[in-house]
C-alpha cells in the first residue's frame, strides 16, 4: 500500500502490541497505537518500541531542547496491549526511564539496554547517536509454525495469518489448523 493509505489509516487498537500515552504538560494526553489498520507491524515487537522510541525524540516529545512548547511532555508511558486490557510496562521522562512490569522485562533485555544508551546520548545531548539507535533491519520468522513468541495478539489476526498461509499456498488446510491449535493453546488459554 502507498505511504498516503498509510498516513490516513486509523489505529488499530486490537491487534497493535503496544498503546503509547504521551501526557503534555499543557493537560492533554495524545494516544497512539504501534500499528496502523491494514498494515503489518514489525515482527521483533522489541525493535518495534525502540524505534517508537526514537521516533518520540525525533518529532521533539523526548526532547527537552525542543523549540516546540507544545511538544513538552510530563512523561510517556508505554502499555503492551491485550485488547481489551493493558498492561504498563515503561513510563519515560526527559531524564530517566522506569520499568513498570518486571516479568514483561525479563523477556525484553533489548530495550533496556537500548534505553540505557538512549539517556546516555540524552544527557550528553549526542542526537547522532540517538539516531544510530534506529533499528533498521527486519526480521522474518523462518519457520511459519514457530511458536516461540507471540506473533498474534488476537485471534482474528492469528486466523487470518493462516488463512492467507492456505491462500498462498504456503500451509495445507491441515497445518493450518494444527499450527491454529498449538498457538491458541498456547497464548490464547489464559
Amino acid at each position: 500500500m502507498s505511504q498516503k493509505k498509510f498516513k490516513i489509516a486509523g489505529w488499530d487498537n486490537y491487534d497493535s502490541t503496544y498503546i503509547q500515552s504521551i501526557l503534555l504538560d499543557n493537560g492533554l494526553t495524545l494516544l497512539g497505537y504501534s500499528k496502523k489498520e491494514g498494515f503489518a507491524e514489525k515482527n521483533d515487537k522489541q525493535a518495534l518500541l525502540i524505534n517508537w522510541i526514537v521516533r518520540m525524540h525525533k518529532s521533539g516529545y523526548l526532547d527537552v531542547n525542543h523549540p516546540d512548547k507544545k511538544r513538552r511532555i510530563t512523561e510517556i508511558e508505554y502499555f503492551l496491549n491485550k485488547h481489551p486490557h493493558k498492561t504498563t510496562i515503561l513510563r519515560l521522562n526527559y531524564h530517566y526511564y522506569e520499568c513498570l512490569d518486571v516479568e514483561w522485562a525479563m523477556t525484553n533485555k533489548q530495550v533496556f539496554q537500548f534505553l540505557d544508551t538512549f539517556y546516555e546520548a540524552l544527557k550528553s545531548g549526542d542526537t547522532t547517536k540517538i539516531k544510530s539507535l534506529y533499528v533498521h533491519k527486519k526480521i522474518r520468522f523462518s519457520d511459519p509454525f514457530d511458536l516461540s513468541m507471540q506473533r498474534f495478539i488476537t485471534k482474528k489476526s492469528l486466523m487470518d495469518y493462516c488463512h492467507r498461509m492456505i491462500t498462498e499456498k504456503k500451509f495445507t488446510k491441515e497445518q493450518a489448523k494444527g499450527f491454529h491449535q498449538k498457538y491458541t493453546e498456547k497464548y490464547f488459554t489464559k
